[in-house]
């Protein structure tokens, strides 16, 4: 199955006037890899907070911080491996300066996605633009990076209000059958000048996209924005799609 992720924001004054600005088209598999020789695949993802069991959404984000206030997590799954699970899974995670900050090791990694604490509370380290490098098998895979901050106010992911740095994502539905992943979702997070997210509405849901309208709405609740007091009394609208496409 793809899954096309299209950001994009409407925002107004206290009338909400339509005005849409379409962000970027990110494009990625979901689900679906086969193991066969070749170049091994994983893909990372970096998330605020854990996963609780059972949860229909996560919070994908795009920093981290350093106060120990949230237990920032890196995840790994296996897309595509010549070798057959279980492998011997190393997260090395470098600060901006290329020197090694800590190690994650799992020597019994089933390739299914799993996440492990990013920051190692406690220990002084230094805030910049972090890389997570995924090894497997003691084999280099890929790579990742993200922004660390010491804290919020001085993070530039925390900068500019009509950019979310946490985007609440609806989590897989594994009850739908794979041949069924095609539509559309379309839904709307309303936004007030604190940042906090006031409403969650799905504008368009065809095919799938009906069958996991729910899931949109708590990930649309999960999302933080930065403060914009600017908005005074008003509020504006990010806006978020899916497009789900069977892969051939």
């Amino acid at each position: 199955m793809l899954i096309y992720d299209k950001y994009g924001e409407r925002w107004g004054g206290v009338q909400l006037e339509a005005r849409v600005m379409k962000w970027f088209l990110l494009i990625f598999l979901f689900f679906g890899f086969k193991a066969c020789a070749g170049q091994d695949k994983v893909y990372i993802e970096f998330l605020w907070r854990p996963i609780p069991a059972g949860a229909i959404a996560r919070q994908p984000t795009i920093g981290f911080l350093l106060d120990g206030k949230e237990n920032h997590q890196v995840c790994v799954a296996v897309f595509k491996s010549s070798a057959s699970p279980p492998y011997k899974l190393r997260i090395d995670a470098l600060g901006q300066d290329g020197r090694l900050i800590f190690s994650r090791a799992d020597e019994r990694f089933m390739g299914d996605k799993k996440c492990y604490s990013a920051i190692p509370h406690g220990s002084s380290v230094s805030p910049g633009v972090w890389t997570y490098k995924v090894y497997l098998n003691e084999k280099y895979v890929d790579e990742n990076q993200i922004e660390v901050a010491r804290d919020i106010e001085k993070a530039s992911f925390y900068s500019n209000p009509k950019v979310p740095y946490v985007l609440g994502r609806p989590n897989y539905d594994d009850s739908i059958p794979s041949s069924e992943w095609e539509g559309r979702l379309v839904w709307n997070i309303h936004v007030n000048a604190s940042g906090d997210v006031t409403k969650v509405e799905v504008e368009v849901a065809e095919g799938v996209g009906k069958r996991i309208e729910d899931r949109a709405i708590v990930a649309g609740y999960m999302s933080l924005f930065p403060p914009d007091p600017s908005l005074g009394k008003g509020e504006f609208v990010y806006q978020r799609e899916l497009k789900f496409a069977l892969d051939e």
